[in-house]
């Protein structure tokens, strides 16, 4: 028996990039750069055109309102925007946005020429994502294999996987900056509308074991974990199956129990989306803003040879000022 799921605490849009080791004297940090952005999104309708136009319109904020992205120094700084508006994705109940990431690349300067362009230090900033900002989305199940699955059962699998998806364990929050703007304490940030209803909402333990269920019973070869988790679904009392779900088992298997220990699972909630303005409207953003000491931006120097700029951006500005980028 394998374990089903893991909990991951570092989000893909948070990886600052590569942490290569180099000396302060290897790059130069005084020599002035420049600001590119581009779009790797191919605009096809007016839809995806306005996506592309709003997009642009949200990095060049970050252009103007940070000063290291303002007069970058010590590195060229390229922004590219980049799809993530998949068929998988549209299917979800949650999605409704065109969602998308943007990646500010720190190229620093070599002192002995070139500068750093193969996965250099970045920040990314997550458009209309649902699945960001919060720990994982469960996993660790497989997909339809042709090799080995029955054909007919290629869309239930599908089906049974895209629902089990839609949950993830959420972080405990931090702090509420303002009405509009939460951090969380993986250094997840949040910008929404605080007007609409919550964009994340509490599943129960029956909700998410019974999706489990639903994928176990579909696989012809894997009755017997469907048994271990139709065992562990009797054994629970109703009260516990009604209850808020969180993320942990006494037999770290089945990984949902009603206790309110670890990490609460929850799902995105898709009547967070104003549904009355286009799809290629901005009405949620998410970040890695983990505050940092000065204490922990020296070592961090000290360790990587040169500023952490990826952790020094998003504690370089008025916060409060992105809730001018949320559509109302």
């Amino acid at each position: 028996m394998h374990k089903i799921f893991r909990l991951f605490a570092v989000l893909f849009f948070l990886i600052p990039g590569l942490c290569q080791a180099q000396k302060p004297s290897d790059f130069l940090p005084e020599k002035p750069g420049k600001w590119s952005y581009s779009s790797n999104i191919k605009s096809r309708g007016n839809e995806a055109v306005n996506f592309n136009k709003n997009l642009a319109v949200l990095a060049e904020w970050f252009h103007q309102n940070v000063s290291i992205l303002t007069n970058p120094t010590g590195f060229d700084l390229k922004a590219c925007t980049y799809g993530t508006w998949d068929d998988n994705y549209k299917q979800k109940q949650s999605s409704y946005a065109h969602r998308a990431e943007i990646d500010f690349e720190f190229q620093l300067f070599y002192s002995k020429g070139g500068k750093w362009v193969i996965e250099p230090p970045h920040f990314a900033v997550g458009i209309n994502d649902t699945e960001t900002a919060h720990g994982s989305n469960f996993g660790g199940y497989d997909g339809f294999k042709i090799q080995g699955d029955d054909p007919k059962l290629e869309k239930a699998l599908s089906d049974a996987i895209l629902k089990i998806s839609e949950f993830f364990c959420v972080f405990e929050l931090e702090k509420e900056i303002v009405p509009g703007i939460r951090l969380y304490k993986n250094g997840s940030l949040v910008v929404f509308n605080p007007n609409r209803p919550d964009y994340w909402i509490p599943v129960t333990v029956k909700e998410v074991i019974q999706e489990m269920m639903n994928y176990w019973k579909i696989k012809p070869g894997d009755k017997e974990v469907y048994n271990y988790f139709e065992a562990a679904y009797n054994k629970m009392s109703e009260e516990e199956l009604n209850s808020q779900a969180y993320f942990g088992s006494d037999d770290a298997i089945i990984d949902v129990w009603g206790k309110p220990e670890g990490l609460k699972i929850m799902r995105f909630n898709p009547e967070y989306w104003n549904r009355n303005i286009p799809r290629s409207a901005i009405q949620y953003i998410t970040m890695y803003a983990k505050e940092q000491t000065e204490t922990e931006m020296e070592e961090s120097y000290k360790n990587n040879g040169h500023p952490n700029y990826p952790l020094i951006l998003p504690n370089s500005f008025n916060k409060e000022k992105l809730l001018t980028l949320i559509e109302k």
